[in-house]
């Protein structure tokens, strides 16, 4: 993920992403430094992201897949 920018945007249907199989659970360091629960989202063309709610992020730790 190093070559990558992660950014926070806000989901318009968040139950929607409960079940794909691009989403998983994930730790999220935020620019600030404090860490939050968010679903990680592998898709990079979803339809359901506000991208103009994005902001920065520093890092993200995965759940292990089960």
């Amino acid at each position: 993920m190093k070559d990558r920018q992660l950014k926070v945007v806000r989901l318009i249907e968040p139950e929607l992403c409960l079940e794909c199989r691009f989403a998983q659970m994930a730790d999220v360091e935020m620019a600030d430094g404090t860490h939050q629960r968010m679903i990680h989202c592998r898709r990079f063309d979803c339809d359901n992201w506000d991208y103009q709610s994005a902001t920065d992020a520093n890092g993200l730790d995965l759940d292990d897949a089960a």
